[in-house]
């Protein structure tokens, strides 16, 4: 009997015990560390809130996502320009569609190719978890990208839409 009992609690004791965290099945990867003046001299924020800000060096914007494709070529002329003026730009001035900041901060998030500090803290973040995902039929599904900082999901994008 008190074979059964001890079972019992060691069942109850496991299932109560659930993570608050969901599982995060995605890659680590390192983001730049140090904001040193150098390298931040001119840059490029790819977002700020009361929680974040996130930047990339102005070279590193100018070498990448959105401009590695055509049509972009004037915005690309733009952000050349005011970076010869200006040592701080914000990423939506140089984006077509409102929905380009959000698919431009991914792309430097999941490269790595960024600076993520923490105002809550006053620290950089060093890592971030990016997993991809899958959600729903072969014919009816939608697919992309969960970005998630200290294990909280951050930023969440839709890459593909099959109907």
């Amino acid at each position: 009997m008190k074979k059964i009992i001890f079972i019992l609690v060691i069942i109850l004791c496991c299932y109560g015990c659930k993570k608050d965290t969901p599982d995060i099945n995605g890659v680590v990867v390192n983001l730049i560390t140090d904001d040193d003046p150098i390298i931040f001299k001119k840059s490029v924020i790819l977002f700020d809130d009361n929680s974040y800000s996130i930047k990339t060096p102005l070279d590193t914007f100018l070498l990448g996502y959105p401009f590695l494709w055509s049509g972009y070529d004037d915005m690309k002329t733009k952000a050349i320009s005011d970076g010869a003026t200006n040592d701080i730009l914000v990423v939506s001035d140089y984006m077509k569609r409102p929905g380009d900041s959000v698919y431009t901060l991914a792309y430097y998030l999941e490269t790595g190719n960024c600076y993520l500090f923490d105002k809550q803290v006053k620290k950089s973040i060093k890592t971030i978890q990016v997993e991809t995902y899958m959600e729903g039929e072969p014919m009816m599904s939608t697919g992309g990208r969960r970005f998630y900082v200290k294990n909280k999901l951050f930023l969440e994008t839709v890459d593909m839409i099959s109907k």
